[in-house]
């Protein structure tokens, strides 16, 4: 019996099949003890790996090992990570995607999302009915339909997390009350604009559109008032300036995302790499750290320092012997 080996996809990812003198069996690696053999009968010559579950010769698709039956391997294909499949069905990666029409069948982005610095399968896709959404962070299995919108043809996909379509706008397919398509125009650090309104996400603000300016790292203002992420900030607009590392001053106050610190401006100094101090405390962002103010230093790359201890991030990480 000769060497089994992994077959990997058209992009060189290794499948969960596997094979040996002609042989092939969707053998998958564990996480577990339990043990998945499944040999599958297939055409050497002319099967097709297309990811880690499916496969495919000129007369059959397997998925998991498991034949689909009365599935063509006609047009059967990677649309993107997030979708597979042909005119008769699409699969998620975690099962059938419950597409009403597959025939017309379409993806609408590239179906990967980063979630906690990793990515993974997430997007959107319509056919001539529905517009859908799967992702990798649900236990649903199939793509989701989104119900509101009456003209698939019409959705579009727009920066930071909206969709619009004819009628409606979209943050996170939730709508959002009072905008107007049309004139609908996404700007910076989650803020969006019509002919008449600001929006932050899915949150209409009380503020003109002709007197609201971004001043970037969430925070914007209308001349009036001042906003950090769409909340209103307790905060004199007239001398509101935007410092670093989210830190922020109205002449009185300091505040850090949006925050209150305990401090003020004439005793506030910024240092490095999200550090800051005044006669009392050294900060990172909101954090107070428990540092020794005559000898804290911010070293080189980011780390600090005090005769006692080292930090990162504002946390204490080793002290000095």
């Amino acid at each position: 019996m000769g060497y089994a080996r992994i077959l990997k996809d058209n992009d060189g990812k290794p499948s969960g099949y596997r094979e040996c003198d002609g042989e092939v069996a969707f053998m998958p690696k564990q996480q577990s003890y339990e043990n998945i053999f499944r040999r599958i009968k297939i055409d050497v010559d002319t099967m097709e790996v297309l990811n880690h579950d499916f496969i495919k010769d000129k007369q059959r698709v397997y998925r998991r090992g498991v034949l689909l039956r009365g599935i063509t391997p006609e047009g059967f294909h990677v649309f993107n990570p997030a979708y597979i499949g042909n005119h008769q069905v699409i699969y998620t990666p975690y099962g059938d995607a419950k597409i009403a029409h597959p025939e017309t069948f379409e993806t609408l982005d590239d179906g990967v999302a980063m979630y906690g610095g990793a990515y993974g399968p997430e997007g959107y896709g319509r056919d001539v009915e529905f517009v859908y959404f799967f992702t990798y962070t649900t236990e649903t299995s199939y793509a989701v339909r989104l119900k509101t919108c009456k003209n698939p043809a019409a959705f579009t996909i727009l920066p930071s997390g909206y969709e619009k379509d004819d009628e409606r706008v979209y943050y996170c397919r939730v709508t959002v009350k009072r905008a107007i398509p049309q004139s609908f125009t996404v700007l910076h650090d989650g803020y969006a604009s019509d002919n008449k309104h600001i929006f932050w996400r899915d949150q209409l603000l009380k503020t003109r559109v002709q007197d609201f300016v971004i001043l970037g790292d969430g925070y914007a203002s209308d001349g009036r008032q001042v906003f950090y992420h769409g909340t209103q900030l307790d905060a004199n607009s007239a001398d509101f300036t935007l410092l670093e590392y989210s830190y922020a001053s109205d002449g009185v106050r300091v505040f850090w995302e949006g925050e209150l610190l305990d401090t003020t401006p004439q005793t506030f100094t910024l240092l490095s790499y999200g550090y800051a101090r005044d006669d009392k405390h050294i900060f990172w962002g909101n954090r107070l750290v428990e540092a020794d103010l005559d000898s804290f230093k911010v070293l080189d790359d980011g780390d600090a320092e005090d005769k006692y201890c080292y930090f990162f991030n504002g946390i204490t990480m080793k002290k000095k012997v």
